[in-house]
């Protein structure tokens, strides 16, 4: 009586640690990158992007160490004609901001976009939030979020990683990046084609190439200022007009 007792209970345990198990499964499934529906800033007004993966700025990379010494980011310059002009910065897709002001005043600040269920997000740096958004508010897709104070913007698309590890001199909080084009649909893509751009590896060198052709580190005395070999890769810009 006892044995068969035993045996019941262990069966009831393997039927609710497999029904736990399918309950994070399909959390994790559900947990997927949210797709670019709106256009962040009007095409028409950039003049060029660096590629995904380029050898510009400095290091921006995964914490996992998959990837290493390059730039997983896109930095958007817009046409000299409308710099300091504010250009205006728009929400992706529909989301929750999350704010914050960058410890270089200079730097301006970084607006990030949330989807519920979603381990991805997309963030924007170096532009002027709205003085009336603020932490938590939600927007929808194509909602005006802020304009660009100077020349460009920086687009990251990444899921968040363990705290905040230094690589090269440099905090990274990834667990992953990825191509803010990647996850554009197709509508909001098309505003982007043009001469230099007909499809989206057109902006993004893939890792397989990246890692054939690795980017230089250009250290100094000061781990914070280490950069990569700027000068050496013009090739890494895309004129969109």
């Amino acid at each position: 009586m006892k044995k068969s007792i035993y045996i019941f209970i262990a069966v009831v345990i393997f039927i609710a640690a497999g029904a736990v198990a399918l309950v994070f499964l399909q959390k994790k499934e559900l947990s997927g990158p949210p797709t670019i529906t709106a256009n962040f800033i009007d095409p028409s007004k950039v003049d060029r992007i660096s590629k995904f993966r380029s050898c510009q700025g400095h290091v921006v990379v995964p914490q996992d160490g998959s990837e290493t010494k390059r730039n997983m980011k896109h930095y958007l310059m817009i046409q000299e004609a409308y710099q300091g002009k504010q250009v205006e910065v728009y929400a992706p897709y529909d989301s929750t901001v999350s704010i914050r002001e960058l410890s270089n005043q200079d730097l301006e600040g970084e607006i990030s976009f949330a989807v519920n269920g979603s381990d991805w997000s997309m963030s924007i740096l170096h532009l002027v939030v709205l003085d009336t958004l603020k932490n938590g508010d939600e927007v929808k897709a194509g909602d005006l979020v802020g304009h660009i104070p100077d020349k460009g913007i920086d687009l990251v698309y990444s899921a968040g990683g363990e705290g905040v590890k230094m690589i090269d001199g440099w905090e990274s909080p990834y667990g992953a990046l990825d191509s803010v084009f990647n996850h554009m649909s197709d509508a909001a893509f098309s505003q982007w084609l043009g001469d230099n751009v007909r499809d989206r590896s057109d902006l993004i060198y893939t890792k397989e190439f990246r890692d054939a052709n690795p980017c230089q580190l250009e250290t100094s005395s000061n781990a914070q200022d280490a950069q990569l070999n700027d000068h050496d890769h013009p090739e890494d810009w895309v004129t969109i007009q």
